[in-house]
């Protein structure tokens, strides 16, 4: 399996996540198989699965699983070229041992889940961090920042500091995503950093790819058609424009002149 359609076709869940991950960035990557990453992923949780303690402990499981990732392995995040696209790609992320908040935690949750352990994604606005589900409650972990535990208060913090004080912090905002919404995210992320740097080829493939992971979400067809306006496919962009209407529940006036003024040239 080499595209992401397929992939959504057979697990619309997308609850082989690193797969996912892989194929929701495959035009990056001259081989878009996700069999080698998946391979080595295995491989860190059969390291682990040795490693757990016995008698069990929660914690202890969690101090091997972040031991294991942040210092044997190696994994941190890029803070010197935090907008390098590389940094969204799964097999580039394992072989330099360095990513995003969003592609760190997604190998967390991944290998938690190998574990056994019901490891969940956390979209903290501007830095997506982990959690752990337990019968009392979530633990919550950053994974760019070596595993580090957070508390609602360090939480805070950080939705302050990403939106330059401009939120104010919610506690649902720790509510889990599905990882359906993770792997919108990672192609947002994607999608916004090929937009300002006017990289349009790149631009099309990850709003198309938007639209994929969210087909009912007018947002996408909408970003895919300012992207084909940008590269003068005029017919195209006002297809979407359309379909952005159909899916809308409320009536858009301003879109539907944007339509007309763009058929007539």
């Amino acid at each position: 399996m080499t595209s992401l359609h397929e992939y959504l076709q057979e697990d619309p869940q997308c609850q082989a996540l690193a797969r996912g991950a892989v194929l929701a960035v495959s035009p990056m990557l001259e081989d878009p198989d996700p069999q080698p990453l998946e391979e080595i992923l295995d491989q860190w949780a059969f390291d682990l699965a040795g490693r757990m303690p016995l008698p069990w402990s929660i914690h202890g499981a969690l101090d091997a699983l972040n031991h294991y990732l942040f210092e044997e392995q190696g994994l941190h995040g890029d803070r010197n070229a935090f907008d390098d696209p590389i940094n969204a790609v799964l097999p580039k992320v394992v072989a330099r041992r360095k990513g995003l908040p969003i592609s760190l935690s997604i190998l967390w949750i991944d290998v938690a889940k190998r574990l056994g352990l019901d490891a969940v994604g956390i979209a903290l606005p501007g830095h997506f961090v982990t959690a752990l589900r337990l019968d009392l409650g979530m633990l919550f972990f950053d994974p760019f920042n070596q595993g580090r535990a957070l508390g609602e208060e360090e939480a805070a913090r950080i939705v302050r500091k990403a939106s330059g004080g401009r939120m104010a912090f919610d506690p649902a905002m720790l509510e889990p995503v599905s990882h359906r919404a993770i792997l919108l995210r990672l192609v947002r992320n994607l999608h916004s950093r090929f937009v300002k740097s006017e990289a349009w080829d790149e631009a099309l493939w990850s709003a198309t790819h938007l639209i994929l992971l969210a087909p009912e979400d007018t947002g996408p067809y909408r970003d895919r058609a300012f992207v084909r306006l940008k590269r003068g496919e005029i017919l195209p962009a006002v297809k979407d424009l359309q379909e952005a209407i159909r899916l809308s529940q409320e009536e858009d006036p301003q879109l539907r002149d944007w339509i007309e003024k763009l058929k007539k040239g």
